[in-house]
């Protein structure tokens, strides 16, 4: 692919990436993605031969996004969830993208080779090995339960506070909350 090609296809993502998180899957229009990506919708169509791979490829390129931003480490659970927490907070629409890609992905859109928590299940079961992750716990249960931790606590709500002095600290304190509800799910039972 030329670089034109690169850039384009960087454009229409970039851009299908906020319509699918402001509107879903069925909610987005492939009109308003090409049209922010100064695009057709040949064009578009010619990358992305449906709405569901665009989806799809969303998803997986925001995936591959946040395990590089997280690093599951089996010796670092409760730093895996901080870093999630991190990157939500950061990129505040991406909880939107995560809400909807539980709602209406689905797996056979990512590609056969894809598994959406490979890295993360890898870390917990080497924990479980190294005696640094409850054992009991299913691995992907528990990376489950870890980014919907994360997520749930960074997720601008009724607790936070409207924009202003206040707001600073209390997600710091959602922060450690997260990192510490890690801490005790992964503990190992004595």
């Amino acid at each position: 692919m030329r670089r034109a090609g690169h850039a384009t296809r960087s454009r229409l993502l970039a851009a299908a990436r906020r319509e699918f998180a402001e509107h879903g899957p069925a909610g987005a229009r492939i009109n308003r993605i090409a049209a922010e990506a100064h695009a057709s919708k040949d064009r578009l169509y010619a990358y992305f031969p449906s709405k569901e791979e665009l989806f799809g490829e969303v998803i997986r390129q925001w995936l591959l996004e946040l395990e590089a931003a997280a690093q599951p480490s089996p010796d670092d659970m409760p730093g895996y969830v901080g870093r999630l927490f991190d990157h939500f907070v950061e990129h505040p629409r991406d909880g939107r993208l995560a809400a909807w890609a539980q709602l209406e992905a689905e797996q056979h859109l990512l590609g056969p080779d894809f598994d959406i928590l490979g890295s993360a299940v890898e870390a917990v079961r080497e924990g479980q090995r190294g005696g640094t992750v409850d054992r009991a716990w299913a691995p992907r249960d528990l990376v489950l339960l870890l980014i919907g931790i994360a997520r749930g606590m960074s997720v601008p709500g009724w607790s936070h506070p409207p924009s202003g002095a206040g707001r600073q600290p209390t997600v710091d304190r959602r922060r450690a909350a997260a990192v510490e509800a890690a801490r005790r799910l992964i503990t190992a039972a004595p």
